[in-house]
């Protein structure tokens, strides 16, 4: 390792501090945003998501949840409701669903980066 890496840490390093930091703004926002806030920033966010990647939140939410809770399709507004309700009910739901559907990344980069939740983030990150 070099002397610079040392001293300021590898790329991976910091790349890995910055996921870890943008989970904690994302976790933040979920806890703290409006609902309407949450639901139009996740709609957003998986829009811009592939149609196979929105068919694997929608099974990730239809999973073991109740007849009134699943999502009625994968279009992005039908999940991000159902994301955001199923979040609001249990808290820490939305991170497992996305986790488990290989795509917490983009979605958390894509919603901590929104204009509709930024008054909701701490100024520190």
């Amino acid at each position: 390792m070099g002397v610079l890496a040392r001293l300021f840490g590898s790329e991976r390093e910091r790349v890995v501090e910055s996921n870890e930091r943008a989970l904690l703004r994302y976790r933040h926002v979920l806890s703290s945003a409006p609902v309407e806030s949450l639901e139009q920033a996740h709609s957003e966010a998986f829009g811009q998501l592939a149609e196979r990647h929105r068919a694997a939140i929608y099974e990730e939410l239809s999973r073991g949840a109740g007849t009134g809770e699943r999502p009625l399709s994968s279009e992005p507004a039908t999940l991000a409701r159902s994301a955001t309700r199923a979040e609001r009910r249990a808290p820490g739901a939305l991170e497992r669903t996305l986790r488990s559907a290989n795509l917490l990344e983009p979605v958390v980069n894509h919603v901590t980066t929104s204009p509709l939740v930024s008054a909701f983030l701490p100024w520190n990150g």
